[in-house]
């Protein structure tokens, strides 16, 4: 009789707050399937009493709410059923974590009076007093970030794969804007930096401290074999090679380091690929009958120097005169000096000089390099000394 009674009383409630087949809650005028009264609070308890936390659904100012019971209670959505539920993100109250999303969250269109027009995530500050920057799309081919003095400091051109820093059109898999200084620090140190910068007309790589060198090399399973190094000194060193003073760096071919060596053993004798025979010392030239004759067993640098006395008689004095000298290799001229001699006041004058290194680049075989030398008179009489240093290949 009483269940009876119940179901007498709740088909009346129904019947009289419900119209075109729409339910009210609260209101007599329900303008939707299900309706409730225009207040605020609790609407829907899913579970609790209502009078404590509970799961549901309510209204505040301005704010449609979806709660669970306690901060380590976590909303969840998804799809399936209760008992075989397959979640695709989740809201954790807990204040940590946020957000955990399963799956993919696509973000179209933007707001296009807003920066950049395209869809995105503007991000605030841990207070949630203001926005500190901005990730998502900036134009019909980038993505990036957006924040600070340098708006979109960091960009990604969808079309080509290409990475700007401070360039939103990156020309290379990674790109930086075009201004001067620090570009990559590779080690923040206490004194300064360990990095690449650009300077006007310069790139510069740095070590951190005046102390430490800039070193060249592969790695080998984790290993750094060093090959090349510029010291803090500014030595030069060659697998951890600095050399010795007044060493010159050698190559030593394509399979090996360069050697640092002094200049005698660069400097290969004659028997090392060629003879010479020079004429007597104190020889005067008449003509052309100085010579220096030499064989070459491969191409050569044949470097020669000159020491010479002029001399000029005078029968009348003071007077002055200049001398000229020819060099020629294999019968062709192909050097020539003009000798000024100083202001004659004397009856006879003679004056000693020195020239070179005259540099002559020769190939293999026979050669022969001769002098001749006359003053404008038409006087012979040049002493020379001629000595050829030939440098093999």
């Amino acid at each position: 009789m009483k269940k009876l009674f119940t179901n007498l009383l709740l088909g009346i409630v129904l019947s009289a707050t419900s119209s075109a087949q729409n339910v009210g809650i609260g209101t007599n005028t329900p303008t939707g399937p299900l309706s409730f009264a225009s207040q605020l609070g609790n609407k829907i308890v899913l579970w609790g009493d209502g009078n404590a936390a509970h799961y549901g659904l309510g209204i505040q100012g301005s704010t449609l709410q979806l709660y669970a019971d306690a901060f380590n209670s976590n909303i969840s959505f998804g799809y399936g059923r209760s008992g075989a539920f397959t979640e695709r993100a989740r809201i954790y109250n807990s204040g940590i974590e946020g957000m955990y999303l399963n799956g993919r969250l696509h973000l179209r269109n933007g707001d296009p009076s807003n920066l950049g027009g395209g869809g995105g995530i503007w991000l605030y500050n841990p207070g949630n007093t203001a926005q500190i920057g901005f990730m998502g799309t900036q134009n019909s081919q980038n993505i990036g970030f957006y924040g600070g003095s340098a708006g979109w400091g960091f960009t990604y051109n969808t079309i080509n794969s290409r990475v700007g820093i401070g360039n939103d059109n990156p020309n290379a898999p990674l790109a930086f804007a075009a201004t001067l200084g620090k570009k990559i620090t590779l080690y923040p140190g206490a004194t300064g930096d360990a990095g690449f910068g650009v300077a006007g007309n310069r790139l510069q790589l740095y070590s951190d401290n005046p102390n430490a060198d800039v070193a060249i090399g592969y790695d080998a399973a984790g290993t750094f074999n060093e090959r090349f190094a510029v010291k803090p000194t500014g030595a030069l060193a060659v697998v951890g090679n600095t050399g010795l003073a007044n060493q010159v760096l050698g190559s030593a071919g394509p399979t090996a380091a360069a050697q640092w060596r002094s200049l005698n053993s660069l400097i290969p004798t004659p028997s090392a690929g060629a003879t010479a025979t020079l004429p007597a010392a104190g020889t005067s030239v008449f003509f052309n009958n100085a010579q220096l004759n030499f064989t070459l067993a491969r191409s050569a640098r044949v470097l020669i120097w000159i020491d010479l006395i002029t001399a000029q008689g005078c029968v009348f004095y003071p007077c002055s005169s200049y001398w000229k000298l020819f060099m020629y290799l294999n019968g062709n001229a192909i050097w020539s000096r003009e000798i000024p001699a100083s202001h004659i006041d004397q009856t006879y004058y003679s004056d000693a000089r020195s020239l070179g290194p005259i540099v002559l680049n020769l190939a293999a075989g026979s050669h022969s390099i001769a002098f001749s030398g006359f003053s404008i008179r038409g006087e012979p009489g040049v002493t020379l000394y001629p000595t050829a240093m030939i440098l093999s290949d």
